[in-house]
């Protein structure tokens, strides 16, 4: 069945409007043309698809996950094409399950210092892997009754920007100190100050500005 002249449209605009997100949210760390360039210029090549499943199928095996019942490649979502240094090796840091999303949420790095930034997969599975709930209480107390910081100010940072379906994550600095459940400021890699929820250490959610 031939589709539309209005279908054909209709699906072009939804591909320009990703784009168009992407490349805003992509504002937290570079320009888009120059996130390519750059990684180029310094050997550096986008994370490959198979890798990321790689990492999380050790990590499930570790958590006495069968082999029958691993993701297959179509099951793993990553985000944000994140580039790496060429030979670089991954390792997962984090594992949760995200109610929102309904599937477990891996956090991911290179084993070698400064060879990738940190980032998340989203993987949908029949079990929740044995992982706890990503969702935190708004604030966690120490037993002196003071909020336990999970972010300071200096200290990079993964943030999870989520717009019209889309759900990214970027590099920041946070500029402030912050419990879990507070909203902390940030900067992006251009310089952009944004407003951000404390989820977890050194991890934030972008919120509206």
């Amino acid at each position: 069945m031939r589709e539309s002249p209005w279908g054909r449209l209709a699906s072009r605009r939804l591909d320009w409007a990703r784009l168009a997100i992407g490349c805003v949210l992509l504002g937290l760390m570079v320009a888009c043309p120059a996130i390519a360039a750059e990684a180029d210029a310094h050997g550096y090549s986008r994370i490959s698809g198979e890798k990321v499943r790689g990492t999380i199928a050790a990590e499930l095996r570790g958590r006495g996950i069968e082999d029958a019942k691993l993701p297959r490649s179509e099951d793993i979502e990553v985000p944000l094409a994140v580039p790496a240094r060429a030979g670089a090796s991954l390792r997962v840091t984090a594992v949760c399950w995200d109610t929102d999303a309904s599937r477990v949420r891996f956090r991911l790095e290179c084993r070698e210092a400064g060879a990738c930034l940190p980032f998340l997969a989203y993987v949908r599975m029949e079990s929740r892997a044995q992982a706890a709930s990503c969702q935190v209480p708004r604030r966690q107390a120490s037993p002196t009754g003071v909020a336990t910081a999970a972010v300071h100010a200096g200290e990079r940072a993964t943030a999870i920007l989520e717009a019209s379906g889309i759900r990214m994550t970027a590099p920041v600095t946070c500029m402030d100190r912050g419990a879990r459940g507070e909203i902390v400021r940030v900067r992006g890699g251009e310089g952009r100050i944004f407003r951000a929820r404390v989820t977890a250490p050194a991890l934030v959610e972008v919120v509206g500005q």
